[in-house]
């Protein structure tokens, strides 16, 4: 645990197994009106690590001027964000304040699988082929037991209160603002003071890596529009993120990852137009961008190479085959 930021502190829960489970930033604002921002993991093992260090945090402000948190907020629903909810509440007493957006999505199992269920017949398996694609509903109930064990996801079907996704939030007697900030995950929310100069960016902007993308809850349009309403924010000193340190050159940072999305829309518009009249499927596009990458890494690309196809089909720019609707060429420029 460290303070931050004045009266901001951060609790860093362990990850494993590298990029799979990374470790993640939980926030605290302690006070009579406190919140804990975003709720990490719902194994045993972080939330035992989580409520030790919090309970450190109380003990510091014992006898002082009162120490009441009065909300738990993630700020979207992957599970690296909500599954402690159920756990923290009931350990530390705290009310759990959800959008309505993101309650709808966590209340149930049954509810978070449809969520992910991929809606268009173009996208919904572009890189996948027929075997692939058969593999991966095989094992897919596989794959949600050992998640839900990994990250000890736990859904909520009675959050405590529902908040606008836009609007003032009092904390410790100063307003802040909650905003949406899609991209990453649509139901994503940010959290900003202005006198402060202090943004919880959560999963949107980190330090030291781009922000994971991929359908269908990222959209890569949505995604740079949020990073451009948070440059324009009046003041901005800090970001707090979600996993990795404190981002202390916030706006540089912001331009670097609207530069880097806007460079990757060009690289795999340029890599589909080498294939030719041949056209290319996102395999083969990932070769083409990844040439020295093992499958790890091109498996972590997928999702962003086929947002970008997306909006390059949407721009005009790039067509996919009819009979063959996993195989794409590109158009204009």
């Amino acid at each position: 645990m460290r303070e931050v930021a004045a009266g901001i502190f951060m609790i860093t829960e362990r990850g494993a197994f590298g990029a799979l489970k990374p470790p993640v930033n939980i926030y605290v604002l302690p006070g009579p009106d406190g919140i804990i921002f975003d709720a990490g993991y719902g194994d045993p093992g972080s939330v035992r690590h989580f409520v030790r260090e919090f309970r450190k945090l109380e003990s510091m402000y014992a006898g002082g001027s009162g120490f009441r948190i009065t909300r738990i907020i993630p700020s979207h629903v992957h599970p690296d964000h909500f599954s402690g909810l159920r756990a923290l509440r009931a350990s530390l007493g705290v009310p759990v304040a959800l959008t309505a957006k993101m309650a709808s999505i966590v209340s149930s199992g049954e509810r978070y699988r449809a969520s992910y269920q991929r809606g268009d017949s173009i996208f919904g398996d572009v890189a996948n082929s027929p075997l692939r694609q058969l593999l991966y509903r095989a094992a897919a109930p596989l794959v949600h037991r050992y998640y839900v064990k990994l990250f000890g996801i736990n859904f909520l079907p009675d959050p405590d209160l529902i908040i606008a996704e836009r609007g003032p939030l009092i904390i410790n007697s100063e307003e802040w603002c909650i905003f949406p900030s899609p991209g990453h995950a649509d139901d994503h929310i940010s959290l900003y003071h202005e006198g402060r100069g202090v943004l919880f960016s959560g999963d949107n902007v980190l330090r030291g890596v781009t922000s994971w993308l991929g359908p269908p809850k990222s959209h890569l349009m949505d995604y740079i529009a949020s990073l451009e309403e948070m440059l324009a924010l009046p003041r901005l000193e800090l970001i707090l993120s979600a996993h990795g340190s404190p981002v202390t050159d916030p706006r540089g940072r912001i331009r670097e990852l609207i530069a880097w999305r806007r460079k990757r829309i060009e690289d795999v518009w340029a890599a589909l137009r080498s294939y030719g009249g041949k056209g290319a499927t996102v395999r083969q596009l990932l070769r083409t961008l990844y040439p020295g990458g093992g499958g790890v890494k091109r498996m972590m690309a997928e999702g962003w190479v086929v947002l970008t196809l997306r909006h390059l089909v949407n721009a005009g720019r790039a067509e996919s085959d009819e009979g063959s609707p996993t195989r794409f060429f590109a158009g204009r420029a």
